[in-house]
């Protein structure tokens, strides 16, 4: 009777430990070494104020059939967009291996403003980033805003984090081109692959006997936003692993996410 108990205590622990180290045990993803790509066919510029332009993209490489999207839209089995703004356009497309592929397109006023963006990147956790506007065309004077910030005769925008913003450019007649900007980080994928393979591809977890492996760059890459979830929650690594991140671990993750989750 001794002997069952102590087996039933140590078969407990065992249990507790592997689900302690486990987050999701679940198939690797799909290697998307051969991702596909897009080539922009034809753009339409838009008329001032309208909603008149189209772009029509085709795509190449992954496994067919393709599903396209523009910005945050639903799906479609073409790559033909119409209804479109003046301004920048992200496309993406994605395989029938849920491999993915973007390209950013711009439709331009025919008759109005045309911007352009330069861009100053900000450091992780700062706020040092800069976004300088350049407006030709339409009707001066030109007003300038950025997210839902009230519009403003200056042209640069400082003191900013990391992150994505839209900038929106409006003439005098009303005339208005957005644009889609995006101030990275700088954080490097080597540096988060070491935190993640350093705290959490430790000895029975998550170094190839429990999944998902943590010693790939690809599984780190495909695993990014759960990975940046339970880091800010604290519960990766585990308490058990006796490891446990700085806060700014916890950042430079959460920043490398916020970029895009690159290997480059």
């Amino acid at each position: 009777m001794r002997n069952l108990f102590h087996t039933l205590v140590l078969t407990s622990f065992i249990l507790a430990l592997l689900y302690s180290c486990t987050y999701e045990v679940v198939p690797e993803p799909q290697n998307c070494d051969n991702a596909p790509a897009l080539q922009l066919l034809t753009v339409t510029d838009a008329d001032c104020g309208l909603a008149s332009g189209a772009v029509q993209v085709e795509a190449s490489g992954g496994e067919a059939p393709y599903l396209f999207r523009i910005n945050d839209g639903s799906e479609q089995s073409d790559g033909l967009f119409s209804g479109l703004s003046a301004g920048s356009h992200i496309i993406t497309v994605e395989d029938a291996n849920g491999c993915e592929g973007t390209l950013e397109v711009q439709v331009a006023n025919r008759d109005g403003v045309n911007t352009t963006v330069a861009k100053v990147d900000a450091s992780c956790g700062s706020t040092d980033g800069q976004i300088n506007v350049s407006a030709e065309g339409g009707a001066a004077p030109y007003q300038f805003r950025i997210n839902d910030q009230p519009f403003q005769s200056n042209r640069i925008f400082s003191g900013l984090a990391p992150g994505e913003y839209e900038v929106i450019t409006q003439d005098a007649n009303g005339c208005e081109s957005v644009q889609t900007v995006l101030l990275s980080s700088g954080v490097a994928f080597e540096a988060v692959e070491t935190i993640v393979k350093n705290n959490c591809a430790l000895s029975n977890c998550h170094d190839g006997t429990i999944s998902p492996d943590f010693r790939t760059a690809a599984t780190i890459q495909n695993r990014a936003a759960r990975i940046q979830a339970r880091t800010a929650s604290k519960s990766m690594p585990p308490a058990s692993s006796g490891r446990e991140l700085t806060d700014q671990q916890i950042q430079d993750i959460a920043c490398w996410v916020g970029d895009g989750a690159s290997t480059e």
